[in-house]
């Protein structure tokens, strides 16, 4: 059971791997168009201010901004047809699409239907006449919102996921479900997107009646962390960011930006609701200059800053590190870290590596805590954002005005207690993070999977190693699964006995062969492992 469920989260693990290096290649871009549309750049560099700039910047903040709002749906279609088998990505795909629009529209009727549909915000340009529709603060509390068009149940990124791994999990059970004479039509190919709309249906209607509970335990526990002194911090933080998984964190901390869970204050006669407004005055007020740590103890871009600008570069030179495939991880680890650094992005690099290691993500939540708490306990009070320009603009430039050093002095700790951290953890439990292998090896196997990086002994035609291999593993009947990774084919078989354990031992142009479970095997071939991948299947295809 235990290996199923590691298999199972492992092949999660590597659906996400295609969403991700979309949003690392997007939040890049939208980092640059952050740049050139800073306010204070701009200021300084007349060029900045040309309309051909402008539209340039623009363009480019909205091509991320477009990768975040429609994340949802990425990752639904990217984990169906990750965990689709092969010959079936196309059909879970399909079905996948379905099921999340089912599940948007049958949860906006319910809504509609039980009297709990809420009003946005809708506004009309008088000068373009483009319509614009907002989400409010009681929908935003509610978990309402307007996705791909309907006012619906905003289940995030959590809904994409569920919907993505159901659709792959009723595609590859159902395309060649056979069904009743009348019912012909819709059998094989047709009949999991069918099942996977109707799947969405009933999770759309039951949503409405959970998902409120969850908003509304969310308000309640941010009202106590509120006055909870540095613990209450810790906790804050640490939620903040085990909620990313699921959506719900903008949620969260919206609580406390927008509403009075982040209390209130008065800056130059005037009264300021929620973190986001008092932060964004006392930075207008010019002779403002008081410490409002209370304020800020809660301020996601107090509290995160140092994970994101220092911490998390960290850990992906920890994974780069860590990595028996350095060149493949370089440019993913780049992106990722740009995202943060300089556009705050934090999910590229959180779902590269959670569903392989679980613990290491508690083990980030926790540093974010740490950070909270500590920056809550030296009374700083920091009032610029989670950028490294933020600090340079709303931090350094703006003096006592706000506490910056703290800022800089835990990010550069936290930096290589992230570093080492993740280096020590992936390399100690093995974990298949991009440019690693996941299983228990020996430190020969490792050494050869090392080798392969590089190497490559081909003697003989891939195809007739294919037919080796499938000769030594029983024939055609005792194929299970086949997949590949970056220097190894992985096969599951169906009996094992039925496999020439000795003669596995030999396979032509293999550098080594591994046995991490008895109905698993790992051929070790190197970079060019896809060639052997498409042999294999082409051979068992024909056999």
């Amino acid at each position: 059971m235990r290996a199923k469920l590691q298999d199972y989260f492992s092949a999660l693990g590597r659906s996400f791997i295609p969403a991700v290096a979309v949003m690392s290649c997007f939040a890049l871009l939208l980092s640059i168009g952050a740049v050139l549309k800073n306010p204070h750049s701009a200021a300084d560099l007349p060029l900045l201010q040309s309309s051909g700039i402008i539209f340039i910047a623009n363009l480019l903040t909205q091509t991320g901004m477009v990768i975040i709002a429609y994340m949802p749906l990425i990752f639904c279609l990217s984990i169906a047809i990750g965990m689709a088998e092969k010959g079936k990505k196309e059909t879970a795909a399909l079905s996948a699409l379905i099921g999340y629009i089912f599940m948007l529209v049958f949860s906006g009727l319910m809504l509609n239907a039980a009297g709990m549909l809420l009003k946005p915000d809708v506004a009309v340009n008088a000068q373009n006449n483009v319509l614009a529709i907002s989400q409010t603060m009681a929908m935003r509390q509610a978990m309402q919102n307007v996705v791909l068009g309907i006012q619906t149940v905003d289940t995030g990124v959590l809904g994409g996921i569920m919907i993505g791994a159901l659709s792959a999990a009723i595609t590859n059970h159902n395309s060649t479900r056979k069904l009743p004479l009348i019912f012909g039509f819709y059998q094989g190919r047709h009949l999991p997107p069918i099942l996977s709309g109707l799947s969405g249906l009933v999770i759309g209607l039951l949503i409405p009646f959970v998902w409120p509970w969850v908003g509304g335990g969310l308000y309640y526990a941010a009202s106590a962390l509120a006055k909870a002194g540095v613990v209450g911090s810790f906790v804050f933080g640490f939620i903040e960011k085990l909620l990313l998984p699921t959506g719900l964190q903008h949620v969260w901390y919206s609580l406390v930006h927008y509403t009075p869970v982040g209390g209130t204050l008065e800056i130059g006669g005037q009264t300021y609701v929620g973190t986001k407004a008092i932060t964004v005055a006392a930075l207008a007020t010019a002779d403002f200059n008081e410490n409002i740590h209370q304020i800020t103890r809660l301020w996601l871009g107090q509290g995160d800053t140092p994970g994101k600008v220092f911490g998390i570069p960290g850990a992906l030179i920890g994974i780069w590190l860590a990595a028996k495939d350095r060149q493949r991880v370089k440019t993913v680890a780049i992106s990722a870290a740009v995202a943060a650094i300089f556009a705050g992005v934090v999910e590229p690099f959180t779902f590269m590596y959670m569903f392989l290691a679980p613990p290491l993500f508690l083990i980030d939540c926790t540093l974010q805590g740490l950070s909270f708490a500590i920056l809550d306990a030296t009374h700083t009070s920091y009032l610029g954002g989670s950028t490294l320009i933020e600090i340079l603009f709303n931090g350094i430039l703006q003096g006592h005005k706000s506490t910056w050093i703290p800022i800089v002095l835990l990010g550069i700790a936290l930096f290589f207690i992230y570093l080492f951290t993740f280096k020590w953890y992936i390399e100690k439990f093995n974990i298949p993070t991009p440019g690693r292998e996941g299983t228990d090896d020996t430190d020969a196997v490792k050494e050869l999977e090392i080798r392969a990086s590089t190497l490559l002994r081909q003697n003989t035609s891939t195809e007739e190693v294919a037919k080796e291999i499938l000769r030594k593993l029983g024939g055609k009947v005792n194929i299970k699964e086949i997949n590949n990774c970056i220097s190894r084919l992985r096969i599951k078989i169906n009996d094992p006995l039925l496999v020439d354990m000795s003669g596995m031992k030999t396979i032509t142009d293999a550098l080594g062969v591994t046995h991490p479970a008895p109905d698993e095997f790992h051929i070790i071939f190197g970079m060019h492992v896809s060639e052997y991948r498409d042999a294999f299947d082409s051979v068992v295809e024909t056999a």
